[in-house]
């Protein structure tokens, strides 16, 4: 048996203050003619889809427009932006904002290169083609999506989100720019960036982690911990937004090779069943998974606790309770910190929302198997 280890990133990855300048030249080198810009409505009346719009028209690319993505990217949407890709002969794709729009963006780019229905890719490794070019522009320091070989998308048939993982998923280019995202709101800041944290801590005890993923993790939470306040109360400073970009692309390098757990098994099924954001959902569960998961791997965590405060002398477990301590009381400053039941969560729900948990895959790689009964005392604890 192999004990080989994988690690996945895109082939070119932009950061830095006016970035975004050269996607003209990155839409040349691979060679499209037209692309689709994959965003929400919002962002497509920005300065942000304006300048894209500029900076390809300068490089003699085209530009069509599907702005339909919503905060949770559905079947019905992929399919609507993938029939406008093809009715307007297409040839790749360039997404802007978050996880949503890449999410939603890789789905039509697998479709252009592989047959209809997107249901049948569900899974590790199903598309057998390399998806059409495409390029991420990110706007959010959360997700990673931009780099990853995954996306999720929601069957609002079902509520339930489907993942889709491989490396002909993977994009050709990640642009990280920080400007963009000097505007973003102090809710959406803060709820990213707990994305970004959450990839990282679960990535260090994820059963699937190696020694590559181990140490990118431990500088993503180093990053995340050092600028996420700034950010959200200072959203105008372009440090913190830089090395913000740097910590969620980190986290994402990490995650995105090494698994997440627990958390990101229920948060998607709080998505898929409440349509709630992913990245605050993730926030509010964190501390409650480290306290289950802490019977398994708590000096793990321990050794989390000190790259954040590297004079501790607290023990294994006593270390695993002071991160969660620590992520709660960071949640709490920057107002990610909600009860459940204050998202319109219902009781009633525990035991359908626990056994869809168990059936993801991201629970494959939890450092504890779950039970259900255990899954509803996480969900109480956060209620």
């Amino acid at each position: 048996m192999s004990n080989s280890a994988y690690f996945f990133l895109p082939n070119v990855s932009l950061f830095g203050a006016g970035c975004l300048t050269e996607i003209g030249a990155q839409a040349i080198r691979l060679g499209v003619k037209k692309l689709l810009l994959v965003t929400d409505r919002f962002l497509a009346g920005t300065d942000g889809a304006a300048r894209i719009r500029q900076y390809l028209r300068e490089s003699g690319v085209e530009l069509e427009v599907f702005d339909g993505v919503e905060p949770n990217p559905t079947l019905q949407s992929v399919n609507a932006a993938f029939d406008l890709y093809q009715k307007n002969g297409c040839d790749g794709v360039i997404s802007l904002g978050g996880g949503s729009s890449h999410d939603c963006g890789k789905a039509v780019c697998i479709l252009a290169t592989n047959p209809s229905p997107l249901e049948q890719y569900v899974g590790v490794d199903l598309f057998k083609y390399r998806s059409a070019p495409m390029i991420a522009v990110n706007t959010t320091a959360g997700t990673a999506s931009e780099i990853t070989n995954c996306f999720i998308i929601t069957d609002t048939a079902t509520n339930t989100k489907l993942i889709f993982e491989g490396a002909n998923a993977l994009t050709d280019v990640a642009v990280n720019d920080p400007e963009l995202m000097l505007t973003l709101p102090k809710s959406l800041t803060a709820a990213t960036g707990m994305d970004a944290l959450t990839h990282a801590v679960e990535c260090y005890v994820s059963t699937f982690s190696f020694k590559l993923t181990n140490d990118l993790a431990v500088l993503a939470v180093r990053y995340i911990f050092e600028n996420l306040v700034r950010a959200v109360e200072q959203p105008d400073d372009l440090e913190a937004r830089e090395n913000m970009t740097y910590g969620e692309y980190i986290a994402g390098m990490a995650f995105g090779s090494g698994g997440v757990g627990l958390v990101h098994a229920i948060a998607h099924q709080l998505g898929g069943l409440y349509n709630l954001p992913h990245g605050l959902c993730n926030a509010i569960l964190l501390p409650h998974v480290i306290r289950f998961n802490k019977r398994a791997c708590a000096q793990r965590y321990a050794d989390l606790l000190r790259v954040i405060e590297p004079e501790t002398t607290l023990s294994a477990e006593a270390g695993a309770d002071a991160l969660a301590d620590r992520i709660t009381a960071l949640s709490t400053r920057i107002g990610t910190a909600i009860p459940l039941r204050e998202l319109g969560v219902l009781r009633e729900d525990f035991p359908l929302l626990a056994k869809k948990a168990l059936e993801d895959s991201c629970s494959s790689t939890n450092p504890v198997s779950a039970l259900p009964e255990e899954i509803i005392g996480i969900l109480e604890a956060a209620y």
